[in-house]
């Protein structure tokens, strides 16, 4: 095996283990020790990949929100109209937000956010932003259509993407309900959709 791809490997058993031991645990709770016991090598192994605990948390963050929001990311549902795209995008939305993983790295960063705020930065860059994109994506392509009213799309994108967290992320963080019941996340955004079409849609769409 070359040594760029031995590397490549490491650094990839390194994330792994960490990103478990920190959605374990937490931030604090975790060592160095703790992460090398489960996959061996040394200190200066891992300080020279990423200078340390907070740029080992830092690159696990936006690796998370990278590979969680991709195939969000590559969603398209304009040809579907708004209400029929709204939905099939705020139930992926809030199945990323609100599944065991994507929740135990919320509380994680945010518990972090104020020692680090770089990190919460890098945070909210790779992860609320890029769903904003993706949303203000499609609602910019219903207007061009007619099927939208005019509006400042990205204002439109974040007060949608408002309607859909409401208390339902905030109760699943909260552990008090169980996010992994696709119902409850299917009526909740059939319900988002039809009180932010009241305000935006032009005729049927």
């Amino acid at each position: 095996m070359r040594s760029n791809a031995r590397t490549e490997k490491k650094q990839v058993a390194i994330l792994d283990a960490a990103t478990s031991l920190f959605l374990e645990r937490g931030y604090d709770a975790v060592t160095l020790d703790d992460i090398l016991e489960r996959v061996g090598g040394s200190k200066t192994t891992l300080y020279s990949y990423y200078g340390g605990k907070e740029g080992l948390f830092f690159t696990i963050v936006k690796r998370r929100c990278s590979e969680k929001l991709a195939p969000f990311q590559s969603m398209d549902v304009v040809a579907l109209g708004p209400k029929a795209g709204l939905n099939a995008l705020g139930r992926a939305f809030l199945g990323i937000i609100s599944d065991p993983q994507g929740r135990s790295m919320f509380r994680a960063v945010i518990a972090e956010a104020q020692r680090f705020p770089e990190l919460a930065a890098a945070f909210f860059a790779s992860g609320p932003e890029t769903a904003t994109r993706v949303f203000k994506r499609s609602i910019e392509a219903w207007q061009n259509q007619g099927a939208l009213r005019p509006g400042n799309s990205e204002a439109l994108a974040i007060q949608f993407m408002g309607i859909l967290m409401g208390n339902f992320h905030l109760r699943n963080l909260l552990g008090l309900i169980d996010s992994r019941e696709k119902r409850q996340i299917n009526s909740w955004v059939a319900r988002g959709v039809d009180l932010f079409l009241e305000g935006c849609q032009n005729g049927k769409a």
